[in-house]
């Protein structure tokens, strides 16, 4: 009966009951966690590179780099453009020219920088008593000495140096007649603007049929030079 009693009293049986739980939880090996870690740093990479490439931080795509637009040069009417000029140096006509070099009486040269001169045909005429330079017996002579500032600033007339020559190559005197206005360029001249000057000059008789005027512009020694008939 003490045996009875003891085999079918309630108590629990003491441990886990057999079977497939028994025992502790499986645990991932090693090899496993690797592959995962290893699966999000590739998707991890993946989606960075795509948001720079949607961000454009690799160009274009077609290796062509978008191009840096340009200034157009101001073209406006009244506006003034600091850019070189696009006008030939000299407006004298191709082939206008003689053979040395002169420029014909009339016509206009322009020299670098943007400075246009104009020197006219002379004319001759009768110094008065209170002028300077001209000498009995001698031949008066004057032309009209035009220049055009289109350098795009503030020009100085006292740059401009202007000479004669008589048919022989000598240097004539310069006549100073304030009652025929001969007078020297002065002052300073506005972009677009011109000055005209008259110049004198004293030419002997005997110095032949011809008469030169050369006008140097600036400290470069840039010259052009007119010639012609004496009047």
């Amino acid at each position: 009966m003490g045996d009875a009693h003891t085999s079918g009293s309630g108590e629990p049986p003491s441990g886990p009951p057999p079977g497939p739980l028994s025992g502790s939880s499986p645990r991932p090996s090693r090899r496993r966690a690797w592959l995962l870690a290893l699966v999000g740093v590739i998707v991890l990479a993946v989606g960075v590179a795509g948001l720079l490439v949607g961000a454009g931080a690799f160009g274009d795509g077609d290796g062509e780099k978008t191009p840096t637009p340009t200034l157009a040069p101001a073209t406006a009417a009244g506006e003034t453009s600091t850019a070189p000029t696009t006008r030939p140096a000299t407006t004298s006509p191709p082939g206008e020219d003689s053979a040395d070099g002169l420029l014909p009486f009339g016509q206009a040269h322009r020299y670098e920088g943007g400075v246009e001169v104009t020197v006219s045909a002379p004319e001759r005429f009768t110094p008065a008593d209170s002028s300077a330079g001209h000498k009995a017996g001698n031949v008066a002579v004057k032309v009209d000495v035009t220049v055009r500032n289109d350098t795009g600033e503030r020009f100085e007339l006292v740059n401009v140096v202007v000479q004669g020559r008589d048919g022989e190559g000598r240097e004539a005197v310069q006549v100073f007649d304030g009652q025929e206005g001969l007078l020297p360029l002065s002052g300073g001249l506005l972009p677009g603007r011109k000055a005209v000057a008259v110049y004198g000059f004293d030419v002997p008789p005997a110095a032949g049929e011809t008469f030169e005027v050369e006008v140097s512009v600036g400290f470069t020694g840039d010259s052009a030079f007119w010639g012609g008939r004496l009047p």
